[in-house]
């Protein structure tokens, strides 16, 4: 089994850390923090019972694996489950949390091996990728929503 609980600390609001995860799930290939060099959706509404799919790349190797949206509370959290065909069983929740700073991301997941041939691969690369270059990756992302929001309000003095 593999269970993860990570989280982003951020200067954004909580409707503007929303707004960047619905983006990131409905528009992948313009979302500002979702590292599509890593990580590619395809576009979906996001509402129950929507499913996607992920290509996650690591360099020429790509695999394509299938989720389903669970439950969406507007502004807060989606959670998501992964497909009959995913070689791992499990899925995670997505929350947007406010904090003192701004917000918090917050994605919890766990997962177990299903009986496939591709399980202990699967799990092993959710541990060296996911929960590496694709949350470290995001986190770089969002600093950047940041630092455009900062340099906002001195554009408009100039």
């Amino acid at each position: 089994m593999l269970s993860f609980d990570r989280s982003i600390d951020t200067r954004l609001s909580p409707e503007i850390l929303w707004e960047l995860l619905v983006e990131a799930f409905e528009d992948p290939a313009h979302s500002r923090i979702w590292p599509v060099d890593l990580d590619e959706v395809s576009p979906i509404t996001l509402r129950p019972g929507a499913t996607l799919e992920a290509t996650y790349k690591l360099g020429p190797l790509h695999t394509h694996q299938r989720y389903v949206i669970g439950e969406v509370v507007e502004g807060q959290s989606l959670s998501y489950s992964a497909l009959g065909s995913h070689p791992l069983k499990g899925g995670a929740t997505v929350s947007v949390l406010e904090s003192l700073q701004g917000s918090q991301l917050r994605w919890v997941g766990r997962y177990t091996p299903r009986l496939h041939p591709l399980a202990p691969g699967a799990l092993l690369f959710v541990k060296l990728y996911f929960l590496n270059a694709f949350f470290s990756s995001l986190e770089h992302k969002i600093r950047i929503q940041e630092a455009m929001l900062d340099e906002a309000p001195r554009a408009h003095r100039g």
